[in-house]
C-alpha cells in the first residue's frame, strides 16, 4: 500500500540533494576535461593611444583685455589646439557668465576652469596691468 502522507520537507530535501549531485557531476566533468591552454596565455593587451600619450593641460589665462598663454603672450581663441586639455585660469572677480560665454563660443575645446593664483595675478598685473 502506498502512503500519501509523505512529509513535504523530505521531498524538498530530496530535490536539493539531486540538484547538489548534478552540480557535483558537472564540476567533476569540467575539471577532468580542461583545455590544453587557457585564454589568458594567448591574450595580448593593446594600449590605446590616448592612454599612452597623455598631455599635460595647456594653460590659458583669461584677462579682461584678452587671452594669454603661460608666457603672458597674447593669443587668440581660434589658435587653441582642439583635443588638448586646456586649463582656463580666470580672475577671482570674473563672472560665471563670461566664463560660460567663452566655453559656449569654443565648444570643441576641452576646457577646465580654475582661478588664478596670487603669484600669477601679480605677474599679470606687472606685465599688462588691470584693464579699466
Amino acid at each position: 500500500m502506498i502512503d500519501n502522507s509523505a512529509n513535504p520537507l523530505a521531498e524538498v530535501a530530496l530535490a536539493l540533494a539531486m540538484a547538489f549531485f548534478s552540480l557535483m557531476v558537472l564540476t567533476l566533468f569540467a575539471v577532468v576535461h580542461q583545455p590544453q591552454y587557457t585564454v589568458t596565455e594567448d591574450l595580448t593587451i593593446a594600449h590605446s593611444t590616448s592612454e599612452t600619450q597623455t598631455e599635460s593641460p595647456k594653460l590659458v589665462i583669461m584677462h579682461e583685455t584678452g587671452l594669454y598663454d603661460d608666457m603672458l603672450r597674447p593669443i587668440d581663441a581660434s589658435d587653441l589646439p582642439v583635443g588638448v586639455p586646456i586649463t582656463l585660469a580666470v580672475w577671482d572677480d570674473l563672472t560665471i557668465a563670461d566664463m560660460m560665454s567663452f566655453q559656449l563660443a569654443n565648444p570643441t575645446l576641452d576646457i577646465m576652469i580654475s582661478t588664478l593664483t596670487p603669484e600669477w595675478t601679480n605677474l599679470l598685473m606687472e606685465k599688462i596691468g588691470k584693464a579699466k
